[in-house]
């Protein structure tokens, strides 16, 4: 009796042991079906040791997001306001109540996907090259992911963006009261306000390898967010204005081997929360190279060379001291005699050219004169000219590279 007794024991303890190992359902955003056959959801790998759910189509990846799930989507352009447009219309807010992790909201002119409270999500391209893999959606108002209550998010090797570029009010990706939020390898782009919005979030933003690019608002939107946003190997280009980062005692932003362009150099260059190491500012902008005023010729104004032109700031010289800066700085030049400054503070200004190597520069409000001369530069490796104009104000020489 005593070891039929013992085996019944060990056969028990053998199967409630079994049954704890089981790994858990990634998709734990399905309510659970008993029939089987009529259960939705992600392929089941090829391989049974494969930690990832490989999905191919949106609604394997919708129904696939949970806690700690590991999606990663084979090559393809995905178009994911379809798929929000299809179950909707049939289900509406049945749909949602389905589903504990992902929920479909309604947005001006769309809808848009909301994943909550989900810790330790991957969502990765199959391919390392993330043109390979695109996830966009149609709505102008909508965000491409919308993350709230999340930790630990991850999203590597995709581009994401809008079909159409326009107006306010979708992000690439929308992040609220979230924690430690990691993009690498991607490429953001064409959204109606910001590539990356945090709000109320905390921990790390890691950025790596990463573009954000041509958005109407700017690349980076940040409110009220704590501890460290670091950027590494990335480009943040040819948006259409500034973006917005309030200033915060508790957030410090760090970008390494990074490039600005025109509107995203002006932001980043001197935030005083900002540490930037080797970048490469919109260009020429600020001093990552050397800069030899006696490498420069004297060239002559012709009629409308000032005229519709742009020009970024570069350096400045004190005279007394002999001390060089980055100039963060912009001057304007409008066929009709009128321009701006931009530096220190805005100031309006009246220009003419007094002779063929001479231009001044008057200010609107106090009246002061100054002395624009302008330069010639050629490019040794490029061949080409730049054109450069030399401010003398207050005792100092300010310098400006010709954009536009």
């Amino acid at each position: 009796m005593k070891n039929r007794n013992l085996l019944l024991c060990t056969l028990l303890t053998a199967a409630l042991l079994s049954a704890c190992g089981e790994e858990p359902d990634s998709g734990r955003g399905r309510i659970a079906q008993t029939d089987t056959a009529a259960t939705e959801g992600p392929k089941a790998t090829a391989e049974a040791n494969d930690p990832w759910i490989h999905v191919d189509n949106m609604e394997d990846f919708v129904e696939a997001i949970g806690p700690g799930a590991r999606i990663r989507l084979e090559p393809g352009k995905y178009l994911l306001s379809d798929y929000l447009e299809k179950v909707w219309n049939a289900e509406g807010e049945d749909w949602n109540r389905r589903h504990n992790y992902v929920q479909i909201r309604e947005v001006f002119d769309g809808l848009e996907l909301v994943i909550t409270d989900v810790d330790g999500l991957v969502i990765e391209g199959d391919d390392p090259d993330c043109s390979k893999t695109e996830l966009v959606t149609e709505p102008c108002y909508a965000s491409v992911l919308n993350y709230e209550d999340c930790e630990q998010i991850v999203v590597s090797n995709i581009t994401m963006g809008h079909i159409e570029g326009g107006n306010p009010v979708g992000d690439v990706i929308h992040c609220e009261h979230c924690k430690d939020v990691f993009v690498r390898n991607s490429d953001l782009y064409s959204c109606g306000v910001y590539g990356i919005n945090m709000e109320y979030c905390s921990g790390f933003l890691k950025c790596s390898n990463t573009v954000i690019h041509d958005c109407e608002y700017g690349p980076l939107y940040n409110v009220d967010c704590t501890g460290e946003w670091r950027f590494t190997n990335c480009r943040l280009v040819d948006s259409a204005a500034y973006g917005y980062l309030s200033e915060s005692p508790n957030l410090n932003l760090y970008f390494e081997n990074c490039e600005f362009g025109y509107y995203e150099s002006d932001v980043y260059m001197s935030r005083s929360d900002t540490t930037t190491i080797n970048c490469t500012w919109f260009p020429r902008y600020g001093l990552h190279f050397k800069f030899h005023t006696d490498e420069l010729s004297i060239a002559p104004f012709d009629s409308n060379i000032l005229e519709f032109t742009h020009w970024c700031g570069f350096t400045i010289t004190d005279e007394d001291t002999g001390e060089t800066t980055e100039l963060p700085a912009y001057l304007y030049f409008s066929n009709n005699g009128l321009g701006y400054l931009d530096a220190w503070d805005y100031e309006d200004f009246t220009w003419r050219v007094a002779s063929p190597y001479n231009a001044t520069i008057t200010m609107e409000d106090s009246g002061d004169k100054y002395g624009v001369v302008l330069y010639t530069s050629t490019d040794k490796d490029e061949g080409e000219s730049d054109l450069y104009l030399l401010l003398t104000m207050d005792g100092n020489d300010l310098w400006f590279y010709c954009v536009q």
